[in-house]
């Protein structure tokens, strides 16, 4: 039963970045979405609905790839701290294996 538990938490320590990548497209079209249309309706409100649509589109398009670099960055970081941890459990082995 603690074999089943460990597992399972390491399954679930794997996969947090691999969702957090999965949900990158989502993000983007979601901030182009509410930055245009925000955008078109602000404008709308000002006078302008075209150029508060090109307006918001370039700030959905920003904070979309913002946030795409930001979850890249999350999962890199991630990656490489499970490199360390598999290589410090492998050098343990070896050193027990040794002595």
């Amino acid at each position: 039963m603690l074999i089943f538990k460990e597992r399972l938490k390491h399954l679930k320590n794997d996969n947090i970045g691999m969702y957090d990548l999965a949900s990158i497209g989502i993000t983007l079209a979601l901030a182009i979405c509410i930055g245009y249309f925000g955008g078109k309706w602000l404008g709308g409100k000002l006078g302008n609905a075209a150029v508060g649509s090109y307006i918001g589109f370039g700030m959905g398009v920003t904070a979309g790839f913002m946030e795409m670099f930001r979850s890249v960055a999350r999962w890199n970081r991630q990656l490489e701290r499970l490199e360390k941890q598999r290589r410090a459990t492998s050098e343990q082995t070896q050193d027990t294996e040794e002595g």
